[in-house]
């Protein structure tokens, strides 16, 4: 007998006579978990209504006053057919026992009471109890798992929408996004594409910040999103400086000049007002247009590349917008690069760079390639050079062959780097070891290109700090070109500033040149740099930069870049 599953169940005992209901539950409790008592079958079905959580087991008498047990059990199994009922009479009449059977009894035990029976008939009771159980938590473990599931797959149908949208959608303006128009364009045959490009947005970036930056691009697609209210048509934003309009229908091209006319203007006509800063910026754009049922977005792109390069408001993409040319002149352009590697035809000519008295001070490294007979400037060569992956080996070729030349002839000289460079460990250890032990350190001068934009000024400024130990100096190259930053000369402390050249040319002729040339001069003299002028053409040039006391110069008026020094 499982004494263990006994000690688990609840009984409720029905029965009139008192004297045997006394004996049986002091002869049961001993084995069972509790017996709760009730006198006859109306006491019974009271307590169990009130009670039926607590109750696994019910023993009942049959014939008993005010309401019977088999009265009591129908009552019962209106509220619950599963419960175990186990009869307890002195009569075994067949029409009881039918009605008994009806019921789904579990047992019967016949009056006077054997303990040893009753106990098996609750043993058999509650083997069926315990399955019961089993069932239910089962029941509601699937239920509970169910109900997991199906706010779990709710859970994640959310999180894909709202992956999807995020993914298909500009965080910024609200606006679809370039997945969308790459989705949307594989859905339709006669595409007409309008990539619009902001002019010059980099130089508001650099100029009002990144937060200015974002304002005007909200700005924009506030412009777009209600010119595009009265045509029928997709509107994206597809790049940083970059929007699209795209609808589908066959090409007109007089609709469509007029449709690009109208963009322009709503666009063009009139600064944008930032209202919360009380800036007014004018904002002006370039457009690329493709209709293309292949390569749609590509060609859009080639267009707008077109325009801008010939300088056009806009241009519809043909076969002469066609990238063969660039791609051929850079597979041209690379063999050369390549070549020149390879065969040691990587060279450097030197500039001199005079002072006040027009004496030679030092030599600018300036890198050249030689193919055959001719000598390429990098002008040529440098954006395919960065392209390609080959601009790390030909600055460390013109790093090793300055310094040679500084220690052969104990010069000063001068070299570019990009801040590229300088942030480029290969390119940072590299100097570091030729430095290490050819003590000419003190000649030395790096030249960091001030027009090109600097995001981590830490790695910059441990770069100054660290070639600065070993006995180098700093300059900062074409300072003046587009929006100069004059905290770059509080963060890099640099000991020269080179004027930039577009400034300096025309400072005889052109009032403007002439005030922010004297401005970045004066100032840098007050925070202690000397300074460079560089593009020196001429004699009156040279009169004015003298008269503003500009410490060094260099350009075409004292020497073209030499060969041999």
């Amino acid at each position: 007998m499982n004494l263990e599953l006994l000690k688990t169940i609840t009984v409720l005992y029905v029965e009139d006579e008192l004297a045997l209901q006394e004996e049986v539950c002091q002869n049961l409790s001993p084995f069972v978990k509790e017996i709760f008592r009730a006198n006859d079958g109306e006491e019974g079905l009271k307590f169990y209504i009130q009670n039926r959580d607590k109750i696994d087991l019910i023993i009942t008498d049959i014939l008993m006053p005010h309401l019977g047990g088999i009265e009591m059990v129908d009552h019962i199994r209106e509220i619950d057919s599963e419960v175990p009922v186990i009869y307890s009479t002195a009569f075994s009449d067949s029409e009881y026992m039918k009605k008994t059977i009806e019921q789904s009894v579990t047992g019967y035990i016949t009056k006077p009471i054997d303990v040893e029976l009753l106990l098996k008939a609750i043993e058999k009771a509650s083997i069926k109890i315990e399955n019961d159980k089993l069932k239910t938590s089962l029941q509601e473990i699937n239920q509970g798992l169910e109900q997991k599931i199906e706010e779990k797959t709710k859970e994640l149908r959310l999180q894909n929408e709202k992956l999807y949208y995020q993914l298909h959608t500009d965080r910024l303006t609200s606006l679809k996004n370039r997945n969308s128009l790459l989705r949307d364009l594989k859905k339709i045959e006669n595409p007409i594409l309008l990539v619009i490009d902001i002019d010059s947005f980099k130089s508001i970036n650099d100029l009002y910040g990144e937060h200015i930056g974002n304002l005007v691009l909200e700005a924009v697609s506030k412009l777009l999103k209600n010119f595009v209210k009265n045509i029928d048509c997709e509107l994206y934003r597809i790049g940083a400086d970059q929007f699209a309009l795209m609808k589908e229908t066959e090409l007109d091209l007089r609709k469509c000049e007029e449709t690009l006319k109208s963009v322009m203007k709503a666009i063009n006509s009139e600064p944008l007002n930032i209202v919360d800063y009380d800036i007014v910026i004018k904002v002006n754009v370039t457009i690329g247009v493709s209709h293309e049922r292949k390569n749609t977005l590509e060609t859009a792109d080639m267009a707008l590349k077109k325009a801008k390069m010939n300088r056009l408001p806009y241009m519809i993409y043909s076969d002469e917008c066609s990238m063969d040319a660039e791609y051929k002149n850079d597979v041209k352009w690379t063999k050369i690069i390549e070549n020149a590697i390879t065969l040691k035809n990587v060279t450097v000519y030197y500039q001199p760079v005079v002072n006040l008295d027009e004496k030679i001070v030092k030599y600018e490294a300036l890198m050249r390639i030689i193919d055959g007979d001719e000598v390429y400037s990098p002008i040529l060569f440098l954006d395919i050079a960065k392209k390609v992956k080959f601009y790390p080996q030909l600055t460390k070729i013109v790093i090793q062959k300055a310094f040679e030349k500084a220690r052969e002839t104990l010069i000063s000289i001068n070299i570019n780097l990009s801040i590229e460079d300088v942030v480029n460990l290969e390119i940072i250890q590299f100097i570091q070891d030729e430095l290490s032990d050819k003590e000419i350190a003190h000649l030395i001068t790096f030249e960091l290109l001030e027009s090109e934009s600097i995001i981590d000024y830490e790695k910059v400024i441990a770069f100054i700090e660290s070639v600065k130990k070993l006995g180098c100096k700093i300059a900062i190259d074409d300072f003046g070109s587009g929006y100069s930053n004059f905290a770059y000369l509080l963060k890099f402390k640099p000991d020269y500033i080179k004027i930039d050249g577009s400034l300096v040319k025309n400072i005889h002729i052109d009032k403007n040149s002439y005030l922010i040339t004297k401005t970045i001069n004066d100032f840098a003299h007050s925070l202690g740099m000397k300074t460079v002028a560089e593009f020196v053409h001429c004699e009156a040039v040279l009169k004015l930069l003298q008269a503003m006391e500009v410490d060094e110069y260099q350009g075409f008026y004292f020497s073209e870049p030499l060969e041999h020094i």
